[in-house]
């Protein structure tokens, strides 16, 4: 059964209803000194594949090099829960990045039947996964921050797989600027804030962005994160990027979404609207089979 996904350029937001929620925000030292915003995003609902990079300062627009690589190397493969493909398709990608372009990348990958999903789970550099019961914030597993950065490590990340049944899990993809202003917000030791899985997860990006906009948090890095239910979320025939971006694309973002209270766009409108994405740092693609 579909779902609407839906992007709000101005908020750089993407949600599917009642299954996913993402968002990009650029760091605030980076917004005064007119710097590029290195973290990235990567949804792709064809093949239920989410992930995230984070680019250094020097070079933001490495993190969506790398992404942009992963998608390309994702269609040229088929759909499958096989741990090997997704080991080649890690290595090709690494393999790939420049030495300059260090940065992080770390994703999960669902396969679903009847009763359970099978979470395949990545990550290299300081980014993370994280499996969290919404019921009280736990964490169920998260990934450990190692220095397989692509780009300078010979070490492929490995793979770990998950057998998830408990509805009631949630599974995050965030940098390391997400996890660092959740913990200035709410500063928790083995648990995530409940306030961030109550109501849809399709709006916990947004209540997430609101409260550490109303903290009014003096200094913060770039943010990017995804949330997902893995019982809900349905595929889709759409890849969208957002993030991984330099400055010129930062201050088009600035000036272009200044006055914006921002809106929702359907994907039956996304065609047409190619320039206002872009002024956000937003790419859809269609999925190749």
């Amino acid at each position: 059964m579909a779902k609407p996904v839906l992007i709000n350029p101005a908020k750089r937001m993407v949600k599917q209803k009642g299954s996913l929620s993402a968002l990009v925000v650029t760091g605030s030292d980076k917004v005064e000194s007119g710097f590029g915003n290195g973290d990235c995003l990567l949804l792709d609902f064809s093949r239920l594949i989410f992930a995230i990079s984070d680019g250094s300062e020097r070079y933001p627009q490495a993190s969506r090099i790398l992404l942009e690589r992963f998608a390309g190397v994702l269609s040229e493969q088929d759909i499958s829960p096989d741990i090997s493909v997704l080991k080649k398709s890690v290595e090709a990608i690494y393999g790939g990045q420049k030495y300059t372009h260090k940065c992080t990348f770390s994703f999960v990958a669902f396969y679903k039947n009847k009763k359970e999903v099978t979470a395949s789970i990545s990550s290299g550099g300081d980014s993370m996964v994280i499996v969290a019961d919404s019921s009280d914030g736990s964490i169920i597993f998260k990934t450990i921050p190692d220095m397989n950065f692509a780009g300078r490590s010979k070490n492929v990340p490995g793979i770990s797989t998950l057998t998830l049944k408990d509805r009631k899990l949630r599974v995050i993809v965030g940098t390391d600027g997400f996890a660092e202003v959740l913990n200035q917000i709410e500063p928790k030791h083995g648990k995530l804030p409940e306030w961030l899985f109550t109501g849809s997860v399709c709006g916990a990006a947004g209540k997430f962005r609101r409260i550490f906009k109303t903290k009014k948090l003096l200094s913060y890095d770039d943010i990017g994160m995804i949330i997902v239910d893995p019982f809900s979320v349905c595929r889709d025939d759409k890849v969208i990027l957002a993030g991984g971006t330099l400055p010129a694309k930062e201050a088009l973002f600035a000036s272009f979404f200044s006055a914006s209270a921002g809106k929702w766009v359907e994907k039956e409108r996304w065609p047409g609207n190619e320039e206002v994405f872009d002024s956000a740092g937003i790419t859809i693609k269609d999925a190749k089979k």
